[in-house]
């Protein structure tokens, strides 16, 4: 006898978002509610409910929206080690391709978004070639993905039903790197409370503060410091290890490494300050208070990544060894060798005879 299928409800994915769990021809299907709290995926649910928007029949014309559902929901879930960073990838580009349908996308509306990417009108900062680039190549990806996979095989749609999408250049490399009067004025006004306008009058440092103190000593990407809390900070030993717990090491390492001398003091500091678990009081972005605080301070031209690549500059210029190097920043030595080779100091010293 079979199976009575389940009525729809909702679950907690590992991933900590819910979904809705449902049968439809016969196969279960999920859908993301794109939230964690469960009040706000009850509502959504109860929503879905009502409207009956979850395609339990083929959609012959689908919104770019609902194509990027069912590749999320049938390919990437669960699937994908870096899963979690999707859902900011997808609603970005929902933010522009939402309601609109296969057909009525043109070419030209990939080169609208990789502009209104550029001015930071969609998402929380103005993005780089690299990153608009990722978004657009992963909805490539879910137009084939809607082409040759997708279940049930009547929701597939034939190649030239989908316009070309636009791809921006590479990123150029970026080469700002702060000087040594940059740094030492950095390390100055890291220190100092942030009071003004506009302002709670406060004896802690800030948190910019605390993220560009950070990022000068330990070389890290943003979002790992972002994301650091005091459990990853090891004081007796002496260590941080930036890969949180839990978590599973991508391309993109979070290696363990030591306190530099100027770090340490700064960290026991604002230790004795914390209000949480988290280093920088709370895990949101940093971009535009850098740019605002650095710009403030007559630093033009910075960004989060600036301290990651000034570090590995000074450090191969210095003499260490790609390899440390490489170890030091969760890199590959082939990356390290490809942007920093030049910089050592005995650089093809031995060509000549």
């Amino acid at each position: 006898m079979a199976r009575k299928a389940k009525d729809p409800h909702i679950e907690r994915h590992t991933n900590g978002n819910f979904y809705v769990l449902f049968n439809a021809g016969g196969r279960s299907q999920r859908k993301a509610l794109w939230t964690k709290d469960l009040e706000v995926a009850t509502a959504r649910f109860e929503g879905w409910l009502k409207e009956g928007k979850i395609n339990y029949e083929v959609i012959k014309d689908p919104t770019v929206s609902e194509c990027l559902d069912l590749w999320f929901n049938q390919w990437i879930s669960g699937r994908v080690l870096t899963e979690n960073r999707y859902p900011s990838m997808i609603n970005n580009l929902n933010a522009y391709f939402r309601n609109k349908r296969v057909s009525e996308c043109v070419r030209a509306d990939s080169e609208n978004y990789i502009e209104i990417r550029r001015q930071g009108k969609i998402g929380q900062c103005p993005a780089s070639n690299g990153t608009i680039r990722l978004e657009l190549q992963r909805l490539r990806a879910c137009y084939r993905f809607m082409q040759e996979v997708v279940e049930p095989k009547e929701q597939r749609i034939p190649k030239d039903n989908f316009s070309y999408v636009e791809l921006p250049p590479a990123s150029l490399p970026r080469d700002r790197v702060l000087d040594e009067e940059e740094l030492h004025v950095l390390r100055e006004a890291c220190v100092t409370p942030l009071n003004g306008q506009g302002r709670y009058l406060s004896n802690r440092i800030s948190r910019v503060g605390k993220f560009i103190m950070i990022a000068m000593e330990t070389a890290q990407r943003k979002t790992a410091i972002v994301e650091l809390t005091w459990d990853q900070i090891d004081l007796s030993n002496n260590r941080i290890n930036f890969n949180k717990p839990g978590r599973v090491q991508t391309k993109k390492k979070r290696p363990t490494i030591p306190i530099s001398p100027r770090l340490r003091p700064f960290l026991e500091l604002i230790k004795s300050e914390a209000i949480n678990n988290f280093v920088l009081d709370k895990d949101t972005a940093v971009y535009e208070p850098v740019r605002s605080f650095t710009k403030n301070l007559n630093i033009e031209g910075v960004h989060p990544h600036v301290f990651r690549h000034t570090w590995a500059t000074n450090a191969v210029m210095r003499g260490v060894s790609l390899n440390k190097v490489a170890q030091f920043l969760g890199d590959r030595i082939k990356t390290v060798e490809d942007n920093y080779a030049h910089l050592q100091p005995d650089y093809l010293d031995d060509v000549f005879e």
